[in-house]
């Protein structure tokens, strides 16, 4: 090789050198919700946290996030790609069996993060019925597969009226009873027909979120707002990084909370904080 070419062969390694180091430029994502007040303050808890992103209006973006069902359907008529936030299991099952570009951050906990809140709480408890039905956050089949020492009872149903028949036929062989998240089986008249019931059996109620243990239920790992941001910021490096997105999931560390009248009024192990902050990974 002449010496009159070197210089333009490393000119041209130089340049490649440059590109490769170069920062790529954020992503533009939009945030798409129904509940304006939950949008602005998640929106702005995601713009504190540091990433390869940047928040944009919803016509400018290049992937979408989407709070809520209704929210979450809208978006993927965009035909971007779609990352769903507090999403019902089923629904985000459906689109994505149907080859969307989604992913989604499920509504709810796991069913074990779920019951570790309650073998701690109750580790006496030995047959616990876990409500199930066709739009609620874990699949009857889960229930089979569960290790440890508790055996797990569904309790399939489909509306309120019917859900308060079956708990009437099967509390008495009940330890306790675990509600999922579900906002068609679960609404505000059902919460207190399970609560009654299961009261007047003397049979304690976990789950399935905040709303229902300030209503009565004993306890529950929820998906907080600041959880819902991390699992978000996660699902966005990700993205940004490999151009898909992580597999659907529940948070990964939820938030717990106990309804102190309720546990005491059972006797319940609610004091012993160490104990269930470990349950749920080390987060109280």
């Amino acid at each position: 090789m002449s010496a009159a070419r070197l210089p333009l062969r490393f000119l041209f390694l130089g340049c490649l050198l440059c590109s490769a180091l170069a920062v790529a430029e954020p992503l533009p994502v939009g945030v798409m919700g129904d509940d304006n007040t939950f949008r602005r303050g998640f929106e702005s808890a995601l713009q504190e946290s540091s990433g390869p992103w940047v928040l944009v209006s919803v016509d400018q973006a290049q992937a979408l996030v989407a709070i809520g069902d209704a929210a979450f359907e809208r978006a993927l008529k965009t035909k971007l790609p779609v990352l769903g936030v507090y999403i019902s299991r089923p629904l985000a099952n459906r689109w994505q069996e149907a080859g969307c570009q989604c992913s989604a951050i499920w509504a709810g906990v796991s069913l074990d993060d779920q019951l570790a809140v309650i073998r701690t709480m109750m580790p006496l408890a030995r047959k616990v019925g876990v409500v199930v039905s066709p739009n609620s956050a874990w699949r009857e089949a889960e229930l089979a597969v569960v290790p440890g020492s508790v055996t797990l009872k569904a309790l399939p149903a489909d509306t309120p009226a019917h859900l308060g028949d079956v708990l009437r036929d099967n509390l008495n062989e009940l330890d306790a009873v675990l509600l999922p998240v579900d906002d068609q089986l679960l609404d505000a008249g059902a919460a207190k027909l399970v609560l009654l019931t299961s009261y007047r059996r003397r049979r304690p109620v976990f789950g399935p979120d905040l709303a229902f243990v300030n209503a009565g239920s004993v306890a529950s790992a929820y998906a907080s707002g600041a959880d819902l941001v991390a699992a978000t910021r996660q699902q966005l490096q990700h993205f940004a990084a490999a151009g898909r997105w992580l597999p659907s999931a529940f948070v990964h560390s939820p938030s717990l909370s106990v309804n102190e009248h309720v546990a005491g009024s059972f006797d319940l192990r609610y004091r012993d904080s160490y104990s269930l902050e470990q349950a749920l990974g080390g987060k109280p």
